[in-house]
Order: C-alpha cells, then sequence, then structure tokens
C-alpha cells in the first residue's frame, strides 16, 4: 500500500525523486499546495453564498432593477467574505443542491482546520528523517486529492443551483476580462514604489 502510494507521489511529482531533494522543503510546499486547494473550497463556498442569497430574493421578486441587483450582490459578498469556514458550510448544506455533501463538506473543514491550526505543531516530530518526510508528503497527497475533488463537485452544484434561479453564469471570454482586470491590478500594485499585501492593508 504505502509503495503504490509513493509511486502515485513521484508519479505526480518526479522531482521528488531528485538526488538533492530536501525533503522537509518539500513538506512545506505539498502543505502549502494542499492548503491552497482548501482556499479554493473556501472560495467556491464564499460564491455559493452570494449566490444563493440574491438568487432567492430574485425568486422572490426582491430584486426587480439592476441597481437592486448590484446592492443585493455587494452586500451579500460583504457578509459571505466575513464568514468562517464553518459558517460557510452550514450557509451552502442548506441549499438543496449542495444538502448531499453534507459528510465531506464536514470533512473538508476538519481537515482545512488541522492543516491550519495543528500540522506543524503535532506532525514536526516527522520532519526529522526521510522516512517521516515521505510519510507525510504521501498522506498530504491523500487530503489534496479528496479537497480537489470536492471543489470540482461544488462547481457542477453551483451550476445547476444557478440554473434553477436563473441566474446567467459568466461566459469564457466574461471569466478572461475578470482574470485580466485582476491581474492588471496586482501589476499596477507591484509597480508602485512600496507596495502592501493583504495582511498590511488590513492591519489593526
Amino acid at each position: 500500500m504505502r509503495s503504490d502510494s509513493r509511486a502515485a507521489l513521484l508519479d505526480e511529482f518526479p522531482e521528488l525523486a531528485a538526488e538533492n531533494v530536501i525533503l522537509p522543503k518539500e513538506v512545506y510546499a505539498h502543505f502549502g499546495l494542499v492548503f491552497f486547494k482548501f482556499a479554493l473550497i473556501e472560495h467556491s463556498l464564499i460564491n455559493i453564498m452570494i449566490f444563493s442569497t440574491v438568487g432567492k430574493m430574485l425568486a422572490e421578486r426582491k430584486i426587480r432593477s439592476k441597481s437592486e441587483w448590484e446592492n443585493a450582490f455587494d452586500a451579500a459578498e460583504e457578509k459571505a467574505v466575513s464568514c468562517t469556514f464553518g459558517n460557510l458550510v452550514r450557509h451552502t448544506v442548506a441549499v438543496q443542491e449542495f444538502s448531499p455533501l453534507k459528510d465531506e463538506l464536514k470533512e473538508a473543514k476538519v481537515l482545512r482546520d488541522y492543516f491550519a491550526h495543528h500540522f506543524m505543531r503535532e506532525e514536526s516530530g516527522f520532519f526529522s528523517s526521510d522516512d517521516g518526510c515521505w510519510l507525510l508528503l504521501e498522506k498530504i497527497r491523500e487530503v489534496r486529492i479528496k479537497a480537489m475533488a470536492l471543489e470540482e463537485i461544488l462547481k457542477q452544484k453551483f451550476e445547476q443551483m444557478c440554473i434553477r434561479f436563473n441566474i446567467p453564469l459568466p461566459s469564457e471570454s466574461d471569466t478572461s476580462k475578470m482574470i485580466e482586470s485582476y491581474l492588471k491590478e496586482h501589476e499596477e500594485a507591484l509597480a508602485a514604489e512600496n507596495p502592501n499585501v493583504g495582511w498590511e492593508k488590513n492591519a489593526l
């Protein structure tokens, strides 16, 4: 079983077989990669909360104009981005398309919280040996695959929800424009004399 896990890991990341590989650094990198996948799930949950909120308002005819849509969207977005991961999960499982994913989302929260609050402290002993690092890399891969699969299902269910609420999904062109605008914003920030990152902008 372990040999199969190692083979799958090396097949995905052949650089791990290099003679000069520094395994503790690779564990840090793979930790970052799996946490990024949890961030994608969180972003999906935020979108679900926003669009389910405005979709329900549309269905109840509480939105009748473009300005009302924009105001409702902005208010829903402000609320969603302020929610904890757990509150986002609670909202999501109350939406009919996502209720069958209750167990998967609960597991994702438990895993995400472990990596956020416990991993570095409780697993640090494994960093001291190659075997320990390989164990962590193999186990992290299992979590990452679960997270990727869940995020893909959330995307599919999100589309179904939007269709139910008759909310038009963005086209590939719309998505490309949004990405271009996002990248331009950060390129302009980099061009500034002393650019700030998010935690500096939001510091108390």
